[in-house]
C-alpha cells in the first residue's frame, strides 16, 4: 500500500501568503486580517533580529496544502553569563477542518528546536496547555504590580456619588497602608522626555544594566527604537534618566482604558536594579505623567525583587496577574535551580506582544 502522505513544516515562503491570508479570514475574519497587515509587517519583517533567510515563520503543509503556521518573535537573550538565539511565541493558526488533530503541537515543536530559547509570554489557555504537556518549564505567572493614582475616578466608577464622598477617606488609609516614600540619594538625578529616537549611548546602557540581571532580552538601541518608536498603532511616552549627564535609565508609558477607568501601562523600566535613585526618580515621573493624563491607576509586571521593592517603596502593590510565562532553554550552562530563583529575571509588559492594540 502507498505511504500515508507526511506533514512537511519550514520556513514560510511567497507562495504560501495567499493560503495564509485566506486562512486567516476564515478564522477571524476580514477586518482582523485587514488590521493585522501593518503590524505583522511590523512585528516580523521589520523585526531588528529577523534573520536573512527571512522571518521567523514556521508553515505546515500536506501534498502542497497550507495546513498551518506558527509566527514567532525573534530576540536576543540574555541568560545568566551567555547571550542566546530566542524567540517569543506569537501566532499560532490551524486551518478550521484541521484542528485538534495534532498540527499546533507539531508547529510548536518545530519551532523550539529551530531556537536556543523559545518563550511563551500572556498564554492563552490553550497555549498554556499545550507548553505544561510538552514539558515547558512553567515560571509565571510574572508577578503584577499596581498604584492608584485617582482614587476618586475609581471609586465612583463602582460606588457612584457614595464613592466621589468616600474618595479622601480612602486616600488617607492608603496614605497609612501603602505610604509613597520619597526617593532617597537622587538629587543628581534628572528625569527628562526623550527625543525622537533612542541614541547610541543606549547601546552602552544596555552593556551596563546587562549583567545586573539574570535574563533578560537585549535592550540595544536598534531594538528600543523598532519596540516603541516604529510599532503602528500605539504611541508611547518615554522618560530617561541622567546623572551628572550620564544616561542611567528609562521608563515607557502609555495610557489606555480597562473596565471603564483610564489605565497608566509602565510597559517598560530600565536601570541598574541597586541604582534606587534612578529608578526611584523614573517612577515619580511615571505618577507625574499619570495624573496630566488623568490616568486613575498605573501597573507594571516584574519578576525582579529589587525593581519590586521600588514600586512598593512608591505605593505599589502586587494584584493577581494575567500574565502568565513558559520556556524552554536548550543551553548546558544552567540547570534546573535557576528556574526556581527568579528573583533577578527582567520580564515585564513591553516584552514580547502584550502591547497591542489590535
Amino acid at each position: 500500500m502507498p505511504e500515508a502522505p507526511s506533514i512537511e513544516i519550514s520556513r514560510r515562503t511567497e507562495a504560501d501568503r495567499p493560503a495564509l491570508d485566506a486562512m486567516y479570514v476564515a478564522i477571524f475574519g476580514q477586518k482582523a486580517a485587514d488590521e493585522s497587515q501593518a503590524r505583522a509587517r511590523w512585528q516580523y519583517d521589520e523585526n531588528p533580529n529577523c534573520p536573512p533567510e527571512g522571518p521567523e515563520i514556521w508553515v505546515a503543509r500536506e501534498n502542497g496544502r497550507v495546513l498551518g503556521q506558527y509566527a514567532s518573535m525573534p530576540v536576543r537573550l540574555k541568560v545568566l553569563d551567555r547571550t542566546l538565539s530566542g524567540s517569543w511565541g506569537m501566532d499560532v493558526m490551524v486551518a478550521p477542518d484541521l484542528q485538534r488533530k495534532g498540527i499546533g503541537s507539531r508547529l510548536f515543536l518545530y519551532w523550539d528546536q529551530q531556537v536556543e530559547a523559545s518563550l511563551g509570554l500572556g498564554l492563552s489557555v490553550q497555549s498554556y496547555t499545550l507548553f505544561k504537556k510538552l514539558n515547558w518549564e512553567d515560571v509565571g505567572p510574572v508577578p503584577c504590580y499596581s498604584a492608584v493614582v485617582d482614587a476618586k475616578a475609581l471609586l465612583t466608577r463602582r460606588l457612584g456619588a457614595l464613592g466621589a464622598w468616600l474618595a479622601p477617606f480612602v486616600r488617607i488609609a492608603k496614605g497609612l497602608v501603602l505610604p509613597k516614600r520619597r526617593t532617597l540619594g537622587a538629587r543628581d538625578v534628572s528625569v527628562t522626555p526623550l527625543g525622537t529616537r533612542f541614541g547610541d549611548e543606549y547601546d552602552r546602557l544596555w552593556s551596563l544594566v546587562a549583567p545586573h540581571y539574570d535574563f533578560i532580552t537585549e535592550r540595544s538601541a536598534r531594538y528600543l527604537n523598532w519596540k516603541f518608536r516604529q510599532v503602528p498603532y500605539v504611541s508611547y511616552e518615554v522618560f530617561e534618566s541622567r546623572r551628572e549627564g550620564e544616561l542611567t535609565g528609562y521608563v515607557v508609558l502609555r495610557a489606555t482604558e480597562r473596565n471603564g477607568a483610564k489605565l497608566g501601562l509602565i510597559v517598560d523600566l530600565l536601570a541598574a536594579p541597586e541604582d534606587k535613585g534612578s529608578l526611584g526618580k523614573l517612577l515619580d515621573q511615571a505618577f507625574a505623567w499619570a495624573r496630566d493624563q488623568g490616568v486613575a491607576r498605573l501597573q507594571t509586571f516584574t519578576f525582579d525583587r529589587r525593581i519590586a521593592s521600588r514600586l512598593k517603596n512608591k505605593g505599589f502593590y502586587r494584584i493577581e496577574s494575567p500574565m502568565q510565562f513558559c520556556v524552554r532553554i536548550h543551553s548546558d550552562h544552567i540547570d534546573e535551580p535557576f528556574f526556581r530563583d527568579t528573583s533577578q529575571w527582567h520580564v515585564n509588559f513591553g516584552d514580547s506582544d502584550q502591547d497591542r492594540d489590535i
